[in-house]
Protein backbone atom coordinates (compact mmCIF):
# COMPACT_ATOMS: atom_id res chain seq x y z
CA UNK A 1 0.00 0.00 0.00
CA UNK A 2 1.41 3.76 -1.13
CA UNK A 3 -0.33 6.58 -0.12
CA UNK A 4 0.09 10.32 0.14
CA UNK A 5 -1.87 12.08 1.48
CA UNK A 6 -2.21 15.94 1.88
CA UNK A 7 -3.10 17.29 4.75
CA UNK A 8 -4.95 21.24 4.52
CA UNK A 9 -4.07 23.84 7.40
CA UNK A 10 -4.65 27.23 8.98
CA UNK A 11 -2.68 29.30 11.30
CA UNK A 12 -4.73 30.05 14.41
CA UNK A 13 -2.57 33.37 14.90
CA UNK A 14 -0.01 35.93 13.10
CA UNK A 15 3.10 33.31 13.52
CA UNK A 16 6.67 33.23 12.55
CA UNK A 17 7.98 29.41 12.03
CA UNK A 18 11.49 27.94 11.75
CA UNK A 19 12.19 27.67 7.77
CA UNK A 20 11.74 23.62 7.71
CA UNK A 21 9.53 21.90 9.76
CA UNK A 22 10.05 18.20 8.29
CA UNK A 23 11.00 17.35 11.87
CA UNK A 24 7.71 19.22 13.62
CA UNK A 25 5.40 17.52 10.97
CA UNK A 26 7.26 13.78 11.93
CA UNK A 27 6.80 14.43 15.59
CA UNK A 28 2.92 14.96 14.81
CA UNK A 29 2.67 12.07 12.80
CA UNK A 30 3.81 9.64 15.23
CA UNK A 31 1.29 11.39 17.64
CA UNK A 32 -1.30 10.39 15.45
CA UNK A 33 -0.07 6.86 14.79
CA UNK A 34 0.95 6.48 18.18
CA UNK A 35 -2.73 7.62 19.77
CA UNK A 36 -4.26 4.37 18.05
CA UNK A 37 -1.49 1.86 17.80
CA UNK A 38 2.21 3.05 20.31
CA UNK A 39 3.97 -0.08 19.20
CA UNK A 40 3.34 0.51 15.50
CA UNK A 41 4.83 4.64 15.99
CA UNK A 42 7.77 3.01 18.14
CA UNK A 43 8.54 0.63 15.62
CA UNK A 44 8.34 3.74 12.89
CA UNK A 45 10.80 5.85 15.36
CA UNK A 46 13.37 3.08 15.65
CA UNK A 47 13.79 1.22 12.70
CA UNK A 48 16.52 0.95 10.80
CA UNK A 49 17.38 1.38 7.35
CA UNK A 50 14.30 3.33 4.67
CA UNK A 51 11.40 4.95 6.47
CA UNK A 52 8.17 3.25 6.06
CA UNK A 53 6.60 6.97 6.52
CA UNK A 54 7.72 10.70 4.47
CA UNK A 55 6.85 13.82 6.34
CA UNK A 56 6.88 17.24 4.29
CA UNK A 57 7.81 20.70 5.92
CA UNK A 58 4.97 23.69 5.30
CA UNK A 59 3.67 23.63 1.38
CA UNK A 60 1.91 26.82 0.34
CA UNK A 61 3.80 29.09 2.08
CA UNK A 62 6.58 31.72 0.82
CA UNK A 63 9.63 31.26 3.35
CA UNK A 64 11.84 34.41 4.29
CA UNK A 65 15.39 34.60 4.78
CA UNK A 66 15.04 33.96 8.69
CA UNK A 67 11.41 32.01 8.99
CA UNK A 68 8.22 31.69 7.58
CA UNK A 69 5.76 34.57 8.66
CA UNK A 70 1.77 33.62 8.74
CA UNK A 71 -0.94 35.53 9.28
CA UNK A 72 -3.76 34.60 11.16
CA UNK A 73 -6.36 32.79 8.96
CA UNK A 74 -3.54 31.55 6.16
CA UNK A 75 -4.05 28.73 4.49
CA UNK A 76 -1.12 26.07 4.31
CA UNK A 77 -0.28 22.50 4.35
CA UNK A 78 1.78 19.39 5.16
CA UNK A 79 2.39 16.22 3.21
CA UNK A 80 2.24 12.59 4.90
CA UNK A 81 2.91 9.46 3.02
CA UNK A 82 2.99 5.64 3.99
CA UNK A 83 5.19 2.86 2.09
CA UNK A 84 3.87 -0.26 4.16
CA UNK A 85 0.39 -1.49 4.69
CA UNK A 86 0.79 -0.74 8.56
CA UNK A 87 1.71 2.79 8.18
CA UNK A 88 -0.39 3.49 5.12
CA UNK A 89 -3.97 2.28 7.36
CA UNK A 90 -2.87 4.62 9.97
CA UNK A 91 -2.43 7.62 8.36
CA UNK A 92 -5.84 6.39 6.69
CA UNK A 93 -8.14 6.11 9.14
CA UNK A 94 -6.39 8.81 11.48
CA UNK A 95 -6.66 11.66 8.27
CA UNK A 96 -9.48 10.63 5.90
CA UNK A 97 -11.97 8.77 8.06
CA UNK A 98 -14.02 10.06 10.77
CA UNK A 99 -12.10 11.51 13.85
CA UNK A 100 -9.83 13.64 11.89
CA UNK A 101 -8.14 15.93 14.05
CA UNK A 102 -9.31 19.03 14.75
CA UNK A 103 -5.56 20.65 14.90
CA UNK A 104 -1.85 19.27 13.92
CA UNK A 105 0.30 20.85 16.22
CA UNK A 106 3.65 22.22 14.13
CA UNK A 107 6.01 23.52 16.60
CA UNK A 108 4.04 24.25 19.18
CA UNK A 109 1.74 25.87 17.43
CA UNK A 110 -1.93 24.19 17.00
CA UNK A 111 -2.92 24.34 13.64
CA UNK A 112 -6.57 24.33 11.79
CA UNK A 113 -7.40 21.22 10.35
CA UNK A 114 -9.46 22.26 7.48
CA UNK A 115 -9.34 19.39 5.54
CA UNK A 116 -7.48 16.11 3.50
CA UNK A 117 -6.90 15.09 0.67
CA UNK A 118 -5.26 11.75 -1.49
CA UNK A 119 -6.92 12.22 -4.68
CA UNK A 120 -4.14 13.70 -7.68
CA UNK A 121 -6.96 15.58 -9.37
CA UNK A 122 -7.60 17.91 -6.25
CA UNK A 123 -4.04 18.03 -5.23
CA UNK A 124 -0.55 16.95 -7.44
CA UNK A 125 1.12 15.85 -4.52
CA UNK A 126 -1.20 13.33 -3.48
CA UNK A 127 -1.75 10.20 -3.91
CA UNK A 128 -2.88 6.06 -3.66
CA UNK A 129 -1.30 2.99 -5.23
CA UNK A 130 0.37 -0.11 -4.94
CA UNK A 131 3.99 -1.24 -6.10
CA UNK A 132 2.44 -4.14 -8.21
CA UNK A 133 0.31 -1.30 -10.23
CA UNK A 134 3.43 1.22 -10.33
CA UNK A 135 5.28 -1.83 -11.96
CA UNK A 136 2.34 -2.74 -14.10
CA UNK A 137 1.73 0.50 -15.62
CA UNK A 138 5.54 0.50 -16.62
CA UNK A 139 6.82 -2.62 -17.47
CA UNK A 140 3.88 -4.26 -18.88
CA UNK A 141 1.39 -1.72 -20.06
CA UNK A 142 3.76 1.23 -20.78
CA UNK A 143 5.49 2.59 -23.37
CA UNK A 144 7.25 5.22 -22.29
CA UNK A 145 10.17 7.47 -23.69
CA UNK A 146 13.48 7.76 -22.69
CA UNK A 147 13.49 10.99 -20.33
CA UNK A 148 11.76 11.84 -17.06
CA UNK A 149 11.56 15.18 -15.25
CA UNK A 150 12.00 15.05 -11.55
CA UNK A 151 10.87 17.97 -9.16
CA UNK A 152 12.75 18.33 -6.14
CA UNK A 153 10.43 20.34 -3.95
CA UNK A 154 12.42 20.24 -0.85
CA UNK A 155 16.47 19.70 -0.72
CA UNK A 156 17.55 16.75 -1.47
CA UNK A 157 20.88 15.34 -0.88
CA UNK A 158 22.96 11.73 -0.94
CA UNK A 159 25.22 10.00 1.07
CA UNK A 160 28.04 8.72 -0.55
CA UNK A 161 31.50 7.25 0.49
CA UNK A 162 31.07 9.03 3.60
CA UNK A 163 29.96 12.42 2.13
CA UNK A 164 27.22 14.34 1.50
CA UNK A 165 26.37 14.92 -2.18
CA UNK A 166 23.55 17.82 -2.69
CA UNK A 167 23.28 17.17 -6.62
CA UNK A 168 20.98 14.61 -7.74
CA UNK A 169 22.94 12.54 -10.12
CA UNK A 170 21.22 9.68 -12.04
CA UNK A 171 22.77 6.95 -10.00
CA UNK A 172 22.36 8.46 -6.49
CA UNK A 173 18.71 9.17 -7.48
CA UNK A 174 17.93 5.90 -9.04
CA UNK A 175 19.81 4.02 -7.15
CA UNK A 176 17.99 5.38 -3.65
CA UNK A 177 14.99 4.75 -5.34
CA UNK A 178 15.40 1.06 -6.10
CA UNK A 179 17.12 0.53 -2.67
CA UNK A 180 13.57 1.96 -1.26
CA UNK A 181 11.32 -0.12 -3.78
CA UNK A 182 12.76 -3.17 -2.85
CA UNK A 183 12.86 -2.85 1.09
CA UNK A 184 9.26 -2.06 0.68
CA UNK A 185 7.83 -3.98 -2.76
CA UNK A 186 6.86 -7.58 -2.84
CA UNK A 187 7.71 -7.82 -6.42
CA UNK A 188 11.68 -6.65 -6.44
CA UNK A 189 13.57 -4.71 -9.49
CA UNK A 190 16.75 -5.38 -10.28
CA UNK A 191 19.28 -3.94 -8.23
CA UNK A 192 21.71 -3.52 -11.10
CA UNK A 193 19.22 -0.14 -12.01
CA UNK A 194 22.12 1.67 -9.94
CA UNK A 195 24.64 0.92 -12.26
CA UNK A 196 22.67 1.23 -15.27
CA UNK A 197 21.56 5.19 -14.53
CA UNK A 198 25.34 5.40 -13.54
CA UNK A 199 26.54 4.10 -16.85
CA UNK A 200 23.75 4.71 -19.37
CA UNK A 201 21.72 7.94 -17.73
CA UNK A 202 22.43 11.49 -18.39
CA UNK A 203 21.53 14.74 -17.04
CA UNK A 204 20.67 16.78 -20.00
CA UNK A 205 19.07 19.68 -18.22
CA UNK A 206 18.29 20.95 -14.60
CA UNK A 207 17.38 24.02 -12.79
CA UNK A 208 18.92 23.67 -9.29
CA UNK A 209 20.14 26.12 -6.29
CA UNK A 210 21.23 24.89 -2.94
CA UNK A 211 19.82 24.83 0.15
CA UNK A 212 20.65 24.43 3.88
CA UNK A 213 18.58 22.64 6.25
CA UNK A 214 18.99 23.03 10.27
CA UNK A 215 20.55 19.77 11.89
CA UNK A 216 21.09 18.92 15.50
CA UNK A 217 23.76 20.51 17.35
CA UNK A 218 23.46 23.55 15.33
CA UNK A 219 25.10 21.79 12.40
CA UNK A 220 23.86 22.25 8.39
CA UNK A 221 23.20 19.73 5.53
CA UNK A 222 23.06 21.07 2.06
CA UNK A 223 20.28 19.91 -0.52
CA UNK A 224 19.54 20.24 -4.16
CA UNK A 225 15.89 21.86 -5.11
CA UNK A 226 14.46 22.30 -9.01
CA UNK A 227 14.34 20.67 -11.41
CA UNK A 228 16.35 17.93 -13.34
CA UNK A 229 15.34 16.01 -16.52
CA UNK A 230 17.21 12.11 -17.10
CA UNK A 231 17.70 10.79 -20.11
CA UNK A 232 18.43 6.90 -21.02
CA UNK A 233 21.30 6.46 -23.70
CA UNK A 234 19.73 3.08 -24.36
CA UNK A 235 16.38 2.00 -25.07
CA UNK A 236 16.13 -1.25 -23.70
CA UNK A 237 12.35 -2.42 -22.73
CA UNK A 238 13.33 -3.54 -19.69
CA UNK A 239 15.40 -0.70 -18.05
CA UNK A 240 12.95 2.02 -19.31
CA UNK A 241 9.92 0.45 -17.81
CA UNK A 242 12.03 0.27 -14.32
CA UNK A 243 13.18 3.65 -15.20
CA UNK A 244 9.40 4.90 -15.13
CA UNK A 245 8.42 2.55 -12.31
CA UNK A 246 10.50 4.23 -9.85
CA UNK A 247 10.13 7.45 -11.04
CA UNK A 248 6.19 6.91 -10.00
CA UNK A 249 7.06 5.38 -6.84
CA UNK A 250 9.32 8.65 -5.62
CA UNK A 251 6.18 10.58 -5.13
CA UNK A 252 5.47 8.35 -2.18
CA UNK A 253 9.27 7.33 -1.09
CA UNK A 254 10.91 11.03 -1.48
CA UNK A 255 14.64 10.35 -2.41
CA UNK A 256 18.12 10.54 -0.44
CA UNK A 257 18.65 11.00 2.93
CA UNK A 258 15.98 12.45 5.68
CA UNK A 259 12.95 11.74 3.41
CA UNK A 260 11.00 10.79 7.04
CA UNK A 261 11.72 14.70 8.38
CA UNK A 262 11.12 17.04 5.26
CA UNK A 263 14.29 16.41 3.04
CA UNK A 264 13.80 14.52 -0.41
CA UNK A 265 10.65 15.44 -1.61
CA UNK A 266 9.89 14.55 -5.16
CA UNK A 267 8.05 13.38 -7.57
CA UNK A 268 8.02 13.03 -11.58
CA UNK A 269 6.48 15.82 -13.80
CA UNK A 270 4.58 15.30 -16.54
CA UNK A 271 5.63 15.03 -20.56
CA UNK A 272 7.16 17.99 -22.39
CA UNK A 273 8.86 19.01 -25.61
CA UNK A 274 12.49 18.00 -25.25
CA UNK A 275 14.40 17.60 -28.39
CA UNK A 276 11.53 18.97 -30.81
CA UNK A 277 9.64 16.21 -30.19
CA UNK A 278 6.84 14.47 -26.98
CA UNK A 279 8.71 12.62 -24.73
CA UNK A 280 6.38 10.73 -22.01
CA UNK A 281 6.80 10.56 -18.43
CA UNK A 282 5.50 9.64 -15.80
CA UNK A 283 2.25 11.66 -14.36
CA UNK A 284 1.63 11.71 -10.90
CA UNK A 285 0.22 15.12 -10.75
Amino acid sequence: MLISIVLHLEAPAPVRLPLHLGRANHAAALRLIGAADAALAQTVHDEEGPKPLTCSGLLGVTPGRDGVALRAGQACAVRLTGLNRAVGQALEAGLLQAGQPETWELDGIPFRVTGATCDPAAHPWSGRSSCAQLAGAALVQGDEGRTVTFEFASPTAFKSAGYTVPVPMPALVFGSLVERWNHFAPLRLSGEMRRFANEMMVISRYKLESRAVAQKNDAWRIGGVGTVTYRSMSADRYWLGVLHALAAFALYSGVGVQTATGMGQARAQAATRVDGRTERRVNNA
